[in-house]
Order: C-alpha cells, then structure tokens, then sequence
C-alpha cells in the first residue's frame, strides 16, 4: 500500500509539475508575443498582408494589363512571353561586352569562330523572331504604374507567374543589346537598356524579397550594357544624361526594408505549429528530419513556444528593417550582429523556438547583393557623368567634385561607408570609380566587372571603363 501510495504521489507531483509547466510555457510566451506587438505598433508597423497588397491602377496605366502580360495569368504556357524561346544556354558565370557576346555566339552556334561583329549578327539574326514579343514587352513596361493580379492572401504561397519569363526575356534583351554595341548601334542599344531597367522596376512590384532578388538581378544585366556602351564610347551625352536620371532614381537599400516587411507580414499569417510544412516552405526541399517530429510535436509543444517564437521572429525582422530603413548606408557591422545570434543559436533555442529561424531570410548574402547592387548603381552614375564631361571638354575631369552642378546635383556616396566614392583616372583615358565594399577598405580599386554575383569574394566595388 505503501509503495503505490508513493507512485500516486509521485504520479500526481508528475502532472502537477507538467500542467504547471504548459500553463506557464503558455502564459510567457503569450506575454513575449503581446510586447513584441506592442513594440511594432509604438513603431507603426504592421504585420498585416493587406496593409501591403498595391492599390488598384486604371487598366490603361496598369503595366500588368497589358495584352503581353495579361496573357500570363490566364496560361503561362500558351502566353506570347511563355512561349519566348532563348536561342541559348544561360552562361554560369556572367563576362561582359565582347567575351560575353562571343560566348553567346558560340551557344547559339558551336562551330562558329568569328569577331565580335560576325558574333553580333549571329545573336541578332537568333533573336530576330522575338522582335515583334519585344517590342511590345517594352511598350508594355514603360506604362506609370502596375499592380499584378495575384492571390496576396495566400503569402508565401502564392505564384508569380510574371517572373520567370521576364528573367528570360531580359537576358534576350541583354544579349540584344549587347549585339547592338558591337554593330554600332547603340541607340538601340539605349532603348533596349532602358526596357531592361523599367523591367526590373516592374519586377520589384509588390515588394516581395524574391521580388527584390529578381530586380537586382536585371538591373545588373542592364548595368553590364551600361559598361560595355562606356568603354566603347558608344553613348551620346543625351544617353548618358538619361541613364544617370534614371540610376538616379534608384534607392535599393529602402525597398529592400520594404521587402522584409512584406516578408515578415507573409511569414506571420503562416501556420507555425507545422513544422514540417515551414522547413519544405523555407529550403524547397523535402525536410526528412521533420517528418519524424511533426506529428508528436504538435501534440506536446507548448503553444507558449510557438507564441514565443513568433514574437522572436518579430523582433528579429524590426532589426533587419532597421538595419536597410533610412535609406542611407549599409552597416557590414551591424549585419554581423544580428546575423551572430541566428548562426549561434543555444541548444534551448533550437529546441523552443526553431521556427523563428527557419522563417528568417539570409540577411547577410541579401545585405551584400543590395549594397553592391547600390554601389554599382552609384558608380555607373558616376562614371555617366565623368562621360559627359570627357564629352564636353575632351578630358577626363581632374576629381569629382568637377562634375558638380553641371552633371551632377551632388557627389553619390559608398553605401558601406557613406563617404565619396573612389576615383582614379588615367593619362590613357581610362578610368575607375569604387567604394570600399564589404570589407570597408580601400583596396586601390581592385574591381573586378561585372560584379554580378559573391561580392564578399570581392575587393572594392565599382566600375572600371577602358576604352576599347
């Protein structure tokens, strides 16, 4: 009697230790979820997806209702854009002007052995069945203002079918234009850079971080035309005027806070309590290690947990919003301290609140990839000015402050240091512009171009024009 006595005890000490244990699990991590909320709204931010859905725009402003892409939402594969053929294999690893068009050419036709002249006919004369396509793509996105008709409700799961063909028809562009440096046609070449950059503004819409990937990524196939049209030459200071206006306008470092918002507004209506369904959302992958948890641990986790990791996640976002939210500067330096604790988490962090971290975006690599994108915008802008000032004076201007007010309204700035950029020309005619890139040191203008993808491989970022 004695001893099943005790195990009663005992047994009851047991439950009472366990109900104790939830309620307060459950009672703290509710209180973490209400002051991070609390925190979010003394800040007016919301995690609401409707506060970021676009607002309806007039079918004849609306990009997104035009003919060539409102065929996408009705069937991608029966689509004009779906239908676009690229005439070859996309290059791993990006090489501009006359090596890029080469490359290309050699693609397209394995046996040929040509100049860069003969390498512009080939890609032009492949390209010529899409003219009419790109045509009306160009018209298409240069309409003020879009609103894509997508499933905003559904978050992270909702399609975008606009995107892959873009990407598609913006590499056929690049090449086109490309092609048309190297024929000595570099007015359209201009027009077809200027499609390229009102498509990655159209692309950007709404300010998804896919979204946000997807515009660095054409606006740095525009920026490699930009190049090669600088150390040809090619542009007239009526280009280069209309480039430097229109990089001008670009501020990736503030959308990219956009973009976070979006994302942390899509990954809080999403169902934390299935693990297994985050993990495959996150990595695109089948996550074989929750299929063996998902089941017990929905029944076992304390909702406290799930509460506590959603407030985590919260908190953690604010700081990668801060971190882009006035626009002005990139810190490598304050990356690295919120990234640290999501790289060291404790083994009662990956027990408690594993979610937070499968849900956050790889800060760092997007940290890196918006501020090179930003630099090389900033020295591209630049180096248009420097241009037009080589045009008007037939020499290059001494520093860069010359350019200022003429062609420019102000000297842009490093967006890692926020200082003046880097500017060292030549007695041949060449010259470079950089910042300092991640590393924050002034390498000597060790510039690697195209810079287009592991800028952290990479010493100072920026342009270098040669003339050819």
């Amino acid at each position: 009697m004695k001893k099943s006595s005790a195990l009663l005890l005992a047994a009851a000490f047991l439950v009472t230790a366990v109900a104790l244990f939830y309620a307060w699990t459950n009672w703290s991590g509710a209180r973490e979820l209400r002051n991070a909320l609390a925190q979010l709204e003394k800040k007016k931010e919301s995690i609401h997806i409707e506060d970021f859905v676009p607002p309806p725009v007039p079918d004849d402003q609306n990009v997104a209702a035009a003919p060539i892409f409102r065929e996408l939402f009705v069937s991608e594969k029966d689509s004009r854009l779906g239908k676009l053929i690229q005439p070859w294999k996309g290059t791993s690893s990006p090489v501009a002007g006359e090596k890029r068009l080469l490359q290309i050419a050699k693609q397209i036709d394995p046996a040929f052995s040509g100049d860069e002249a003969s390498a512009a006919r080939v890609v032009l004369d492949s390209l010529s069945p899409s003219d009419l396509v790109l045509a009306e793509l160009s018209e298409a996105v240069r309409r003020p203002q879009v609103s894509w008709p997508l499933e905003y409700s559904k978050g992270f799961e909702m399609t975008l079918p606009h995107i892959g063909p873009m990407i598609k028809a913006s590499k056929m562009l690049q090449a086109r234009a490309l092609a048309e440096l190297a024929a000595g046609a570099p007015q359209k070449a201009f027009e077809d850079a200027n499609t390229l950059l009102a498509m990655a503004e159209v692309s950007a819409s709404p300010h998804l971080l896919i979204s946000e990937l997807v515009r660095i990524s054409i606006l740095s196939m525009a920026l490699e035309v930009l190049d090669d049209g600088l150390c040809r030459g090619a542009w007239s200071d009526s280009n280069l005027a209309g480039f430097s206006k229109s990089l001008a306008q670009k501020n990736l470092i503030v959308q990219m806070a956009d973009a976070l918002r979006w994302e942390r507004a899509g990954a809080q209506q999403m169902d934390w309590s299935d693990l297994k369904m985050l993990a495959i959302l996150r990595t695109g992958e089948k996550a074989t290690w929750t299929e063996h948890i998902t089941g017990i641990g929905r029944r076992i986790r304390p909702a406290g947990w799930v509460n506590r990791a959603r407030a985590l996640h919260l908190l953690l976002m604010q700081r990668m919003i801060e971190a882009f939210g006035d626009g002005s500067r990139v810190s490598p330096a304050e990356i690295r301290s919120i990234e640290s604790p999501c790289k060291n988490v404790s083994l009662w962090g990956r027990l408690t609140t594993p979610i937070a971290y499968i849900m956050l975006p790889a800060i760092d690599g997007a940290a890196q990839n918006v501020a090179l994108t930003q630099t090389l915008l900033e020295s591209t802008r630049t180096a248009c000015a420097v241009e037009r000032y080589r045009l008007a004076n037939n020499h290059l201007p001494p520093n860069l402050n010359d350019l200022v007010p003429v062609f420019l309204a102000g000297l842009p700035k490093d967006p890692i240091t926020g200082a003046p950029l880097f500017y060292k020309p030549s007695p041949e005619g060449s010259f470079v512009i950089y910042g300092t890139g991640w590393n924050q040191t002034d390498d000597g203008g060790a510039v690697n171009s195209p810079q287009i993808d592991r800028p952290q491989k990479q010493a100072d970022w920026g342009v270098s024009v040669s003339k050819r």
